[in-house]
């Protein structure tokens, strides 16, 4: 690989602040390996000053409103800008591109109409590359946001290495539970779908424990109601990325299940897998590109395949060939390779 002699600013979401997500990690942790590669790399602080045309290029993570007037900023002094756009819908190309289309139309006739959609396609068509996590999240911007293939670059989430060491015993210690389905992420979020999760799970199922943030909503009240009465569920509450007891819940538990609306592919996921969980997840976001044949798949429209994919992962025997597989294609290290190779590319055209 080319020798790194670039300076680089990062542009992530101010919401990033206070959501720790997978837009979160994905920024920070790709910042650290283009680090660990030799590229100067600076995060961008609202508060500070820059000159955009000091660095060589500027990689922007998340195509949404946040970031879109600083996308076009950047376009009309054209900086060299890389977007993350982290997108994914379940509606189809067509329709996506219908909406764009409509809006394109009636923004000449009346200022301020767009969509969430017309909104992410502006921001994309600032890049000089578009790094979209998986396949089916480039076809998606290609198919329905109009951003022609020479400006794609397929690059995966990735996941730390350190999950493939993770043991058991600390969450067993604490918990006293072992041989469960495990879910971790934003409990509070609709779209992950842990409510309709629960109302499946029954007292005659594996021990369910939920890991993550329930919030003030009446969404929560509910799910949370459904744990209270349940001896079989557990709410073990939020961890850090970084706190050992995580990594030991991945390796303690036997099945991790993700039955979101979609997931890109999921880092959580990732990171089970890595520490040896069986995988149900969602069949829609790109996972299967990802997962492959090493995971049961989840319809998250039809709820009773939650509970099915759970039970046919806990009766399929260990394996470490999805591990060895992410350990090979998935890591942080890809990522940041990965990364690095897009930026060359976009360098050379310009030289």
């Amino acid at each position: 690989m080319e020798k790194p002699d670039m300076k680089l600013l990062v542009i992530a979401p101010l919401s990033i602040g206070v959501i720790y997500g997978g837009v979160r990690m994905q920024a920070i942790k790709t910042s650290e390996q283009l680090a660990k590669l030799g590229v100067d790399v600076h995060y961008y602080n609202p508060w500070e000053t820059y000159d955009p045309t000091a660095f060589d290029i500027i990689h922007l993570f998340l195509a949404g409103n946040e970031t879109l007037t600083i996308a076009k900023k950047l376009g009309d002094i054209n900086c060299k800008l890389a977007v993350s756009p982290v997108f994914f819908t379940r509606r189809s190309a067509e329709v996506i591109r219908g909406f764009v289309k409509v809006e394109s139309i009636a923004s000449r006739l009346v200022n301020g109409i767009f969509s969430d959609y017309s909104i992410k396609a502006s921001v994309c068509r600032t890049a000089d590359i578009v790094l979209p996590n998986t396949a089916s999240e480039a076809a998606l911007i290609r198919d329905g946001l109009g951003i022609k293939d020479q400006y794609l670059s397929v690059i995966p989430n990735g996941v730390d290495k350190r999950f493939a060491d993770a043991g058991p015993d600390l969450f067993i210690s604490q918990y006293n539970i072992q041989n469960f389905t495990l879910f971790v992420g934003d409990c509070s979020a609709p779209r992950k779908n842990i409510l309709p999760l629960l109302k499946q799970h029954s007292s005659e199922d594996k021990p369910l424990v939920l890991i993550g943030t329930f919030d003030d909503s009446s969404y929560s009240a509910s799910c949370l109601e459904i744990i209270n009465s349940r001896e079989n569920v557990v709410y073990a509450g939020p961890f850090k990325q970084d706190d050992p007891m995580l990594a030991s819940a991945y390796a303690a538990a036997d099945v991790f299940t993700l039955p979101s609306e979609f997931e890109t592919p999921g880092i959580a996921a990732l990171e089970a897998a890595l520490a040896g969980c069986k995988i149900a997840i969602t069949e829609v976001g790109g996972t299967r590109e990802i997962f492959g044949d090493h995971a049961e798949y989840i319809d998250p429209q039809n709820k009773s395949t939650y509970m099915q994919a759970i039970q046919k992962a806990h009766e399929k025997p260990g394996s470490h060939s999805l591990k060895d597989r992410i350990l090979e294609h998935y890591t942080w290290e890809a990522t940041g390779a990965q990364t690095l190779k897009a930026y060359n590319r976009i360098l050379r055209q310009s030289d």
